[in-house]
């Protein structure tokens, strides 16, 4: 069988030191040529062993290595040899042969010599010494034969004790040792005890025993089994002829029942009023199939066992219950088997407190090895909220109007809680008003507050923005979640139109003036169109700002951007009343006016002007260039018409002015005393004098004035005048009424009389018709037409100042 030859070949120089043997150079500078063999051979008398020499091909070509005897003693004989064997390059190969002693042969060592050669030329030959040992034969045995099993218990020290028999006739040292597969601890209990082996000398038919111990070590993790164990195996060698006895024994382990808990949850936290669980792996370490014993034991805070307590799989305590889910105990496991149970824990409905309990495990018939684990479960409340809200016109909320937002909370934590809104910060300009009620909100449950009001300021402007944010308060007082409405104040648009004018002048041309005011809160526009019911010229007369159409001698729309709050300006149209009509109208004009803001909501004011037809119309005269004469008696009138009131406008500043003056005086006369008024008639010196020429003027100079004392000037006057007269009392104020009215009366009396000529005198002309009227109401129609002549010319000349300087 060829495999184990080249299994032999492969162990036995492992085992045995290679024998080297001397190389002759012949030619050839490298070795090319390896050998190899047992460097001891013991042979009995009379007896025939196998040995083997191996040899390799360290050539780059095949080679033909042969081995032949070199030398062998008489008593050996060399069977097998020469042997040739053609080996491939790098190759091994073992040639085996035998070595016999013959019966007579003694008791001694011999040396026999080989030699290997090859057929290459200038190889070089390798010669291997073997010694050969020819030896007694030896007899030992055990008193056992085969394998035996001894029971042993863990973490016990097992002493085994096995008899040995020399049967041979000579003494032999014999030399004993142990293995095993087993990581197990072991050792001698002899005293020759040399590099792991003990020695022992046995004389012939002596019985001796061979003493050794085995630390047997705990069952771990189900291991070894019931009735298994290691296998230590016991050798005696003969010191004669190097032959081996065996004796093995196993060492079955006995029963062993034990449980454990390999991981199990310490911690938990749940929230009030719920369940949670906690995991726990229990685990058989005995070496046989068992069943578990599992229960829970309640213990106080200081982790002892709570007084007058025992052990169960479910119980109550202080609102809480404990459960013990996926312990039956008919459940068999193997050893090394595990299994998970579950520790469920229901809180009490209260924000505080905990559960300390005790996991107890035990292998059934072995409660002494009982094992525990403390857990823990602890009520852990989360307060937290997630608000959102939703707003009703608060983008455009106007001036001193408000608009409502509702906020609504989730309650993202793990109990119930009562949640209050409250103000934040809020940007000036708004005022923002809460629902002053709580709400109870459960876990996971949504509620809505009662709408919250936002209200703008009195003159806010327009596109002012601004936040109001609104916090969530839990029943802990603390902020929960904060929403930020964002806030826009809308255009508030408000016009004013008033001081509305229209006026129809001699030509037939109707003037339309009115004053805008934005007592809105928004700088604003304005569109303004003008339309008519007849086809007649037309035209605003726009401000200097404003937008329209381009080469259009009469605009008839314009746009005016960008006006400031709380100013005015005056919009003027005009309006060419029809003059080639057949029959009297009336023209309607419409303005309408929008804001840029709110085009929607026009503005529409109605005018109307009356026209007369052609029949109606009084005849034109023919146009004889310049009539002086008739612009002269136009001025004539006019001044005849205001002649009136400038007399009494006259009249009554000089009265006024007059008793101004009259009112100085007396106010002087009376800080005035009689003997210090004067008068030009009493003094006596100016008639002894003479006016000087101018020459004597220039030339004569002036003497000084002596200054008199204030005290003698005084006596002096009162000497010459006497004491001063008392003081006139001042005229009586409803005198001065009564003179007044008085005046004002006679001023339209002259001022009617006045008209009354001047219409007679325009009627006489035939500037004017003469209407059936009595003299109040020719006058009354002088007084318009003069008044719209006024008018005509202020609308003409005269424009009023705006606000905006357009």
């Amino acid at each position: 069988m060829r495999w184990v030859a080249v299994l032999v070949l492969l162990v036995l120089p492992t085992l045995n030191p290679v024998f080297g043997a001397e190389s002759h150079p012949e030619g050839r500078d490298e070795d090319v040529i390896g050998a190899i063999a047992p460097t001891e051979v013991i042979v009995h008398q009379n007896e025939t062993v196998s040995t083997y020499i191996t040899v390799q091909n360290k050539a780059d070509v095949n080679q033909a290595l042969t081995i032949e005897v070199l030398s062998v003693p008489e008593p050996l004989t060399v069977i097998g040899l020469p042997l040739s064997e053609i080996v491939v390059p790098n190759h091994l190969r073992q040639l085996v042969f035998s070595i016999k002693a013959n019966g007579s042969a003694a008791f001694q060592n011999h040396t026999v010599s080989f030699s290997v050669s090859s057929d290459l030329e200038g190889a070089e030959s390798k010669t291997i010494t073997m010694n050969v040992i020819v030896a007694p034969w030896s007899n030992l045995n055990f008193g056992s034969q085969g394998v035996s099993q001894f029971t042993v218990d863990e973490k016990v020290r097992t002493s085994i004790a096995m008899n040995l028999t020399n049967n041979g006739t000579l003494a032999d040292n014999v030399s004993f040792s142990l293995s095993t597969n087993s990581g197990w601890d072991w050792g001698w209990q002899m005293q020759n005890v040399v590099g792991g082996q003990a020695h022992l000398v046995v004389q012939p038919n002596q019985l001796v025993y061979a003493y050794f111990w085995v630390d047997v070590p705990a069952i771990q993790n189900g291991m070894p089994l019931f009735e298994t164990g290691p296998r230590f195996t016991l050798t005696a060698t003969s010191s004669l002829d190097r032959a081996a006895v065996q004796w093995s024994v196993d060492l079955m382990m006995n029963e062993k029942k034990n449980a454990t808990i390999d991981t199990y949850d310490p911690f938990l936290e749940v929230a009030p009023n719920q369940d949670g669980r906690l995991y726990a792996v229990v685990r058989n370490v005995g070496n046989t199939p068992n069943t578990l014993n599992i229960t829970l034991q309640p213990l106080d805070e200081n982790g002892e066992i709570l007084a007058g307590s025992t052990p169960s799989d479910r119980f109550t305590q202080e609102g809480w219950v404990v459960a013990l889910f996926g312990g039956l105990e008919d459940i068999t496991l193997q050893p090394n088997e595990s299994r998970t149970v579950e520790i469920g824990f229901q809180a009490p409905n209260e924000f505080a407190g905990s559960m300390h309990i005790q996991l107890q495990v035990f292998a059934s018939g072995a409660s002494s090895l009982l094992r525990t684990a403390p857990m823990t479960a602890t009520i852990n409340r989360t307060t937290s909220a997630l608000a959102t809200y939703t707003e009703d016109g608060c983008n455009n909320i106007l001036p001193e109007q408000a608009c409502s937002a509702t906020i609504s909370v989730l309650n993202t934590g793990n109990s119930y809680n009562t949640y209050v809104l409250r103000l934040g910060e809020v940007t000036d300009g708004f005022e923002v008003t809460l629902p002053p009620e709580a709400m109870l909100v459960q876990e996971g449950q949504t509620k809505t507050f009662a709408p919250l009001n936002v209200t703008a300021d009195e003159g806010s402007v327009a596109f002012m923005t601004g936040v109001a944010s609104i916090e969530v308060l839990g029943d802990a007082g603390t902020v929960l979640d904060t929403v930020s409405i964002p806030l826009v104040v809308g255009p508030e648009i408000k016009w004013t139109f008033r001081n509305i004018a229209e006026q129809v002048n001699a030509r037939g041309r109707l003037t339309i003036a009115m004053e805008a005011r934005n007592d809105g809160n928004a700088i604003d526009g304005l569109i303004v169109q003008l339309q008519s019911s007849h086809v007649v010229d037309m035209g605003f007369i726009p401000p200097e700002n404003a937008v329209y159409e381009d080469d259009v001698e009469f605009p008839r729309s314009f746009e005016i951007n960008d006006i400031p709050l709380n100013s005015n300006f005056t919009i003027r149209a005009w309006i060419q009343l029809p003059q080639d009509q057949v029959n009297n109208g009336t023209v309607t004009i419409t303005t309408t006016i929008r804001s840029r803001y709110a085009p929607e909501l026009p503005f529409v004011h109605t005018s109307t002007g009356d026209y007369l037809g052609q029949a109606w119309q009084p005849a034109d005269e023919e146009d004889g260039g310049i009539d002086w004469g008739g612009i002269a008696s136009t001025a004539v009138l006019y001044v005849k018409a205001w002649s009136g009131v400038l007399l009494a406008i006259v009249f009554a500043s000089l009265v006024i002015y007059k008793a101004v003056i009259d009112r100085d005086r007396r106010l002087e006369q009376q800080n005035v005393l009689p003997y210090q008024e004067t008068s030009a008639e009493d003094d006596w010196m100016t008639r002894y004098q003479k006016e000087p020429t101018p020459e004597e003027v220039l030339e004569t100079p002036r003497e000084p004035l002596q200054a008199v004392p204030k005290e003698t000037y005084e006596a002096m006057f009162r000497h010459a005048h006497g004491q001063p007269s008392q003081p006139q009392s001042p005229v009586d104020n409803a005198l001065v009424s009564a003179a007044t009215l008085v005046l004002d009366k006679r001023t339209e009396d002259f001022g009617k009389a006045k008209a009354d000529d001047l219409l007679s005198s325009l009627q006489h002309q035939g500037l004017l018709p003469a209407p059936p009227l009595g003299d109040g109401a020719a006058t009354a129609s002088v007084m318009s037409e003069v008044q719209s002549l006024e008018a005509q010319n202020i609308l003409t000349n005269q424009k009023p100042e705006d606000d905006l300087e357009f």
